[in-house]
């Protein structure tokens, strides 16, 4: 569905609330494990941090080494001291690099050793980053659920936004931020991704396209095609009303380009979807950050979408929450 810009004052609508403290990035936490996809990742970073005037640091971690059974005796032994050294000048290297280009690359440049994702995790809680940039490797099937997703368990537990690019692109294109697309269901947590949308937004003259999308179950195809027309027809106008309320108040607020679309089906499939046929340069989406058997048997959203989006990501988990009031 092609996006419309919001014309519509006259229906009873949603508004979102104007944030009463705009968000703020100055410090950016940059990840890398050294592989092609990483460094994808790094290079986003440093030049988002260039555009917004952000400082970066940049971390590698080194996880204890893997050995599988009986393998102990044939694999070499490995020197931890030569491993962290050589990551050092490898992390030194990358932030010459991006002090030469104009960002400011700070000097905590580290190496962790331990679990990547707990190292992650407790250098931005220490650093007090506003923002984590991590490159995601792209796994799927049983290769994902084997060896999980660092990126996908970043986003989940993160104690601020994470930027996610997908390093299965292979080299970006220069940097650029036009499109940004912002899915959201009307509930509060979701409205989380908005400030975030609008300061960029802002930042670099990208139009805003809201998304919503009306959840299609395989169950709900056995109501037949006209009680599924009766029943998904007046949430998808009510949805087309709301989101229309929501762009009128951003682009008179933020005076911003906002357009929307809505669409039915699976809410992960169907933003993904939206991303490429929008050529989005960015998602911002909120995540409900399950964890545990809840986390197993649902999944998230965010994750999926982290998992497949054909553009970077930004997860916002429940940061600033406001009252959406209803007028």
């Amino acid at each position: 569905m092609k996006p419309k810009h919001a014309k519509r004052p006259e229906a009873p609508q949603r508004k979102a609330a104007a944030p009463a403290k705009p968000p703020v990035v100055e410090r950016i936490l940059a990840t890398t494990d050294f592989s092609d996809a990483s460094r994808a990742g790094v290079r986003y970073a440093l030049s988002l941090a260039k555009r917004i005037g952000a400082s970066v640091e940049l971390l590698h971690v080194v996880e204890p080494r893997s050995w599988a059974s009986g393998m102990g005796s044939v694999l070499p032994a490995r020197d931890d001291s030569a491993v962290v050294a050589s990551a050092r000048a490898r992390l030194a290297a990358m932030a010459a690099r991006g002090t030469k280009s104009g960002v400011a690359v700070t000097g905590s440049v580290s190496v962790r050793p331990g679990n990547a994702f707990h190292a992650i995790i407790t250098a931005a809680r220490e650093r007090s980053v506003e923002l984590i940039v991590i490159s995601t490797h792209g796994y799927t099937g049983l290769e994902r659920v084997l060896l999980g997703s660092t990126a996908e368990r970043v986003v989940r537990h993160a104690p601020c936004p994470v930027l996610t690019v997908p390093g299965r692109l292979g080299r970006l294109p220069p940097f650029r931020l036009r499109k940004i697309l912002v899915p959201l269901d009307f509930s509060n947590l979701s409205m989380d991704a908005l400030p975030y949308a609008t300061l960029l937004a802002a930042k670099f003259g990208a139009e805003v396209t809201l998304l919503h999308v009306v959840e299609k179950f395989p169950i709900d195809y056995l109501l037949g095609g006209g009680l599924l027309n009766e029943l998904f027809v007046p949430l998808m106008k009510q949805a087309e009303a709301d989101l229309e309320g929501i762009a009128q108040g951003l682009e008179a607020g933020a005076k911003l380009k906002v357009s929307t679309a809505v669409r039915e089906g699976s809410p992960y499939e169907e933003i993904c979807q939206a991303a490429k046929s929008l050529e989005a340069d960015l998602v911002v989406l909120t995540t409900h950050g399950h964890t545990g058997l809840k986390q197993f048997w649902l999944g998230s959203t965010a994750e999926r979408v982290v998992r497949h989006s054909p553009c970077p990501v930004l997860s916002v988990r429940e940061l600033d929450r406001r009252p959406l009031p209803i007028q």
